[in-house]
């Protein structure tokens, strides 16, 4: 009996080795196979569901010190303002100073001067918040750089399912008439390979703004829609009918 408990157990200790031994390729195709390798996309237009607005804190000054503190100060003023609206989130980037081109930062002629600016990124899928708060900061002095509508993972992800299966469907509908003006028939499929559902993102468009009037309205967005694709690619066996 104890010998054949050692033997069970050097058994299970050998398990796990041959569990990993490397998949086998597959077999030769016949002589008479025609192999046929398709790609179907299938797309829809959805609907952008998130605002992206960036707006920056710029200032100029003699003082390089000075400068930043001001930058400093405005921006931690407009983060908290923009904290304040649960609704959305928030980043910053894009910090930086640095001296004016010219003719030299070190020239006796001129007043050296410093320019700096910081980012502040606004995201949010409500756009009314996101817009009334930009009007907002605008009027405060900040420059609104781009605004623009982008489409979120989940909702490429929500058509998904419905885009695989169209893929699928007009692939196998496309080598079931390649295999009949061949006189073939689809044997079966060798290999099968479904892409994820992917978005087409707007271009950024960066402009640059003066600084809002006390009276001038929050911008305004569209947010359009974008083209959702999936892709599905396969070797497909053909074989001569019998």
């Amino acid at each position: 009996m104890k010998e054949f408990i050692v033997a069970l157990i050097i058994a299970f200790v050998a398990m796990p080795v041959l569990a990993q031994a490397p998949v086998m390729p597959s077999p030769p195709l016949p002589d008479n196979a025609t192999l046929l390798h398709l790609s179907e996309p299938a797309q829809r237009l959805v609907a952008r569901d998130e605002l992206h607005a960036v707006l920056r804190v710029e200032a100029v000054d003699a003082d390089a010190a000075k400068l930043q503190v001001d930058i400093n100060h405005r921006l931690a003023a407009a983060l908290a303002k923009a904290k304040g609206v649960t609704t959305l989130r928030v980043e910053t980037s894009g910090y930086s100073v640095y001296p004016e081109s010219g003719p030299s930062v070190v020239s006796k002629t001129r007043t050296n001067q410093w320019r700096g600016s910081a980012g502040l990124t606004l995201i949010g899928q409500d756009p009314g918040p996101l817009l009334a708060l930009v009007g907002e900061l605008q009027k405060e002095g900040l420059v609104l750089s781009s605004l623009a509508y982008e489409l979120t993972p989940a909702a490429a992800r929500a058509v998904e399912g419905e885009l695989t299966d169209e893929a699928l469907a007009r692939m196998k509908e496309r080598a079931a008439k390649i295999a009949a003006t061949l006189g073939l028939s689809v044997e079966r499929i060798r290999h099968l390979r479904v892409g994820n559902a992917l978005g087409t993102q707007p271009v950024p468009r960066f402009f640059e703004q003066k600084m809002a009037t006390a009276s001038a309205p929050a911008p305004v967005a569209e947010p359009g829609e974008a083209t959702v694709t999936v892709t599905v690619d396969a070797d497909i066996v053909l074989m001569p009918k019998r």
